[in-house]
């Protein structure tokens, strides 16, 4: 019967690859192939292009149904801090790219491995740990949205579809192309369609919610007055930076989507123009949605919205984008994972290989569908799961591993004090987050709805 390989903490993975030369100060960068990506059959053939619509294809998606709720959880500056944390994302990504070529000649294919190589066997552990809940926790909270709409949908034109079965649909059609696609760069085009749908459906929603803001005439029947806007509410900031974090946490998937860019030096500016238009795409979405529902928006902004064509229209782009999406997210989690237990064809051979991804590729969408029709509430899945992952992969770990593995002496000092800042608002969030996101949770459990 075949079995897969045991690895014991002495076996990881490790830096396999050297250079001629390499100065190992901050900043330099030594391009190189690693037997992990060889062994992946990762090769350096992707465009910039391409490592945008990556980039933007898991960063744009049903979060941003979830946008317009966090700004009425802070106020108007939470627009300011969308911009602030697009500038942040950029920096610690440029912070980890650093990292994975700190040690002179090397390169770190995955971030598992770079927290390994900063701190230890503990490190890698947790790191592949986090990187699965961050990834897989994304996914359920796409599984929910799609499934709850397909049933809302549905529900317009008279048939009654329970969302359970409609989540397990979702779930089938995003196992497909998880399966049967192994690396990012086989899926670069499925990234494309995602982010054209997801920019399509941004500028749809925003329309439409303008459109239909509350007036005299029109409203939704929950609220008899008009709404409220505040510029800024201090206590569901560190909340909001966490959901916000969860926007931007692209940090797990770069070492992949570097991996795979031809030219990796243009990584830096590459992923400046993903946040840019990102962060537009966020800011459009949040900005009209609080203006025209305020305190009364609701998670996600569909909700809000009244049963129209062009609104279903953009629901159905919804839902496209995140069988699209889904596969990009999931395959960076796994790659990580595959890498940590030895699932690898230069290790097992191709069928063995393939055979067992085959198996933890289906165990991970069958528990991540349990999961979803276990807690089916969308913004309280978001907000817990950036509590409890985003924040620490977008604030902690990047900042971390760049200060460990090239060392304080060698950092300068005005960098030292923004990676401080960083980690100090990053475990705020976490903790001040967590709480707000638990509490919310519990209180939608109790309600039977979000």
């Amino acid at each position: 019967m075949t079995t897969a390989p045991e690895m014991s903490s002495a076996s990881l993975p490790t830096f396999t690859e050297t250079a001629s030369q390499a100065s190992g100060k901050p900043g330099d960068a030594v391009e190189t192939t690693s037997a992990d990506d060889r062994q992946h059959g990762i090769k350096r053939s992707g465009s910039w292009v391409g490592a945008v619509f990556n980039i933007m294809c898991i960063s744009i998606g049903t979060g941003t149904m979830n946008l317009p709720a966090v700004v009425k959880r802070c106020g108007w500056f939470g627009i300011i801090l969308f911009v602030l944390m697009a500038i942040v994302g950029w920096y610690v990504g440029v912070l980890f790219r650093r990292s994975m070529y700190a040690r002179p000649g090397r390169r770190v294919s995955s971030f598992a491995l770079v927290t390994r190589e900063a701190f230890g066997a503990p490190g890698y552990w947790f790191a592949t740990a986090i990187t699965y809940l961050y990834c897989c926790g994304t996914v359920i909270s796409w599984i929910i949205v799609s499934g709850t709409q397909i049933t809302r949908l549905l529900g317009f034109a008279g048939a009654d579809l329970d969302k359970k079965i409609s989540m397990t649909i979702i779930a089938i059609i995003m196992w497909i192309p998880f399966t049967l696609l192994k690396t990012l760069k086989e899926i670069t085009i499925s990234s494309v369609f995602g982010v054209l749908t997801a920019m399509f459906t941004v500028v749809v929603l925003a329309v439409t919610s303008l459109q239909n803001r509350y007036t005299d005439t029109y409203h939704s029947p929950d609220f008899d007055s008009g709404p409220s806007h505040t510029f800024i509410i201090g206590a569901g900031i560190p909340s909001a930076l966490a959901s916000i974090s969860f926007m931007y946490a692209g940090a797990v998937a770069f070492p992949h989507i570097e991996g795979n860019m031809r030219k990796p030096k243009q990584f830096g500016w590459m992923l400046f123009l993903a946040n840019v238009l990102v962060c537009g795409a966020y800011v459009l979405s949040s900005a009209t949605g609080y203006t025209a529902f305020g305190d009364q928006t609701v998670s996600p902004i569909l909700n809000n919205l009244p049963n129209m064509p062009i609104v279903n229209a953009a629901t159905i782009l919804i839902i496209i984008h995140v069988v699209f999406a889904a596969p990009v997210m999931l395959v960076s989690a796994n790659l990580e994972l595959e890498l940590a237990l030895g699932v690898m064809p230069d290790i097992m051979g191709k069928k063995k290989e393939f055979f067992w991804r085959l198996v933890m590729r289906t165990v991970t969408i069958g528990i991540l569908l349990a999961v979803s029709i276990a807690i089916p509430y969308f913004g309280q899945v978001i907000d817990l799961v950036s509590a409890i992952s985003t924040t620490v992969v977008f604030f902690m770990v990047p900042v971390f591993c760049y200060v460990k593995l090239f060392g304080w002496n060698r950092i300068p000092r005005y960098e030292l004090i923004l990676c401080a800042i960083l980690a100090a608002v990053g475990g705020v969030a976490c903790v001040w987050g967590l709480i707000d996101a638990v509490k919310s949770l519990k209180t939608a459990v109790e309600n039977g709805h979000g």
